[in-house]
């Protein structure tokens, strides 16, 4: 006795799916389902590999701040304060729309854009505004890159702004991932 021919069924471990059915569970994209849409990869890494160095310069900033801006007294001034709490979370902050832009996530992009303007204008606005200090001799204090300080606060400056515009191509120019695995 011969079993009889296999009857049109849900594909099983191992089969290959049914011409125009279903993909099996996990067996690749659905072909009901569109792609999803993803930054565009070279403007994400690039954007995300400047994230980083921006955070590292925060970082040398505020530890710059930490080692060297002590008072006579032994004490911090206000100013410090700022700088060391204020680089060290923003180099926390950045770092995550960072991981997302490499991630491809054009959520991720758009922040971190965002994030790096700020940032940009933060240091040109605020902090005249907030200590009294004339534009001038800010912007004296940024592009002047006196000590390690000025030389990382400017390089964060000038990095911010390649970022900002990076991370708003990878953005916008989007690619869709997955466009070389439909049929």
């Amino acid at each position: 006795m011969q079993p009889g021919p296999p009857q049109p069924s849900f594909p099983q471990h191992g089969q290959p799916p049914m011409v125009g059915g279903p993909a099996p569970r996990g067996g690749g994209p659905s072909p009901w389902v569109a792609p999803r849409p993803r930054a565009n990869a070279v403007a994400a890494v690039i954007a995300g590999a400047l994230a980083l160095l921006v955070a590292g310069l925060f970082v040398w900033f505020a530890l710059y701040n930490v080692v060297f801006a002590l008072g006579p007294d032994g004490a911090w001034s206000g100013v410090v304060v700022v700088n060391v709490v204020g680089g060290l979370i923003g180099a926390g902050l950045l770092a995550v729309p960072a991981g997302f832009t490499f991630a491809r996530r054009i959520a991720g992009a758009w922040t971190l854009c965002a994030l790096c303007s700020l940032y940009v204008v933060a240091v040109f606005v605020t902090a005249p505004l907030l200590w009294g200090t004339p534009v001038s001799t800010q912007i004296r204090f940024v592009f002047g890159f006196d000590k390690a300080n000025g030389v990382a606060i400017g390089l964060a400056v000038i990095l911010g702004v390649l970022t900002a515009i990076s991370a708003a191509v990878a953005g916008s120019v989007r690619s869709v991932a997955g466009a070389g695995t439909r049929p």
